[in-house]
């Protein structure tokens, strides 16, 4: 009788190593030992002229996981720079549309805004200094 590994381990068969996925042909009488038996029952071994094959991609080896798992961890990590960086673009358009508004107000908003954002402000600065204080502050 041939059999064939079925499992992703070695196993010791007749004092040889029997790799996963290898088969080997057992002396006479062999496959009625209890540890034959045994791995028959389990499903850890196979007779190698019934076996049916398995499906495509039903098991994984250890080495086409741990790819699998670093190309995901891969475009983890693109998804994740991709997201800070959009945010870091919408903050600055943010940011921008806030200075555009700011050039557009005349000097009671620009001293209520000054005032909203706790800056140092007295009635006679000129409408210039006040555009500049604040966009300063907005920039920092």
């Amino acid at each position: 009788m041939e059999i064939i590994n079925k499992s992703r381990k070695i196993i010791g068969i007749n004092g040889e190593p029997l790799l996963p996925g290898a088969t080997v042909k057992l002396p006479d009488g062999a496959e009625s030992h209890p540890v034959i038996v045994d791995y028959l029952t389990k499903g850890i071994v196979a007779d190698a002229e019934n076996d049916i094959p398995a499906a495509a991609g039903a098991g994984i080896s250890d080495f086409e996981r741990s790819k699998i798992a670093e190309e995901a961890i891969a475009q983890y990590k693109k998804q994740q720079e991709e997201a800070a960086a959009a945010e870091a673009k919408a903050a600055q358009e943010a940011k921008e549309a806030e200075i555009k508004s700011v050039q557009a107000m005349k000097k009671p908003e620009l001293l209520t805004k000054a005032a909203g954002m706790g800056l140092d402000v007295k009635d006679d600065d000129k409408v210039e200094d006040l555009k500049e204080k604040i966009i300063t502050a907005i920039n920092q």
